[in-house]
């Protein structure tokens, strides 16, 4: 593979001995004190296929989209600012500007796990439930529970724990498996993303 082939793979590839570390919660975990990045099984890097024509295509426009929503997310900043300076009310754009700085963040994401849409949406919701029981575990503790209550919040986010990795596993799988049409999947997201939040940009006052 060329070096170009593989300076365009890593866009998409990185999904192994990063990947505890990129969507850990870094909190407390039952019993060890360690984050979660420190507590993952070691993975090894899955090997690389030599990528066709078609497939070195379709990274290069995805990498084009990512850098257009990283552009315009920062036209979009720098927009916003001149208009808080200028004294202007963007309480009617406040939303969307969420969205678009949450579409500019999965775009990072995006890069290094290639999670879909529907798949971040899960991975979110899986994480927002570690986190519950985290604080739930932290809050037994200083209201000094009994030992076995705090064993089985333990256990609860072992397995929630557990269930984020497996969820992650067949992430990994199914991209190597179906490499080309994830692609075309996140290229028709970035394509819907960039093309919102550039009918934002035009719209800021």
């Amino acid at each position: 593979m060329t070096r170009k082939a593989i300076g365009l793979t890593s866009i998409i590839l990185v999904v192994a001995l990063g990947f505890g570390a990129l969507v850990a919660v870094p909190a407390v975990y039952a019993g060890t004190g360690k984050p979660a990045a420190q507590r993952e099984t070691k993975q090894t890097v899955a090997p690389r296929q030599a990528l066709s024509p078609a497939d070195q295509a379709k990274l290069a426009t995805l990498k084009t989209l990512y850098k257009q929503i990283a552009d315009t997310a920062k036209a979009i900043r720098d927009k916003v600012k001149a208009a808080k300076a200028a004294g202007k009310d963007l309480t009617a754009f406040a939303a969307n500007l969420k969205t678009a700085q949450k579409d500019a963040t999965h775009r990072r994401v995006s890069r290094g796990l290639m999670l879909t849409q529907a798949e971040r949406t899960q991975l979110e919701t899986m994480q927002a439930t570690i986190r519950g029981l985290e604080e739930q575990l932290r809050t037994q503790r200083k209201a000094k529970a009994d030992k076995a209550v705090l064993d089985a919040i333990k256990a609860q986010i072992r397995t929630a724990e557990t269930a984020r990795r497996t969820f992650l596993t067949t992430v990994r799988t199914a991209a190597q498996a179906q490499f080309s049409a994830r692609l075309d999947t996140l290229i028709a997201e970035a394509s819907a993303r960039l093309a919102f939040m550039q009918g934002l940009l035009s719209s800021l006052p």
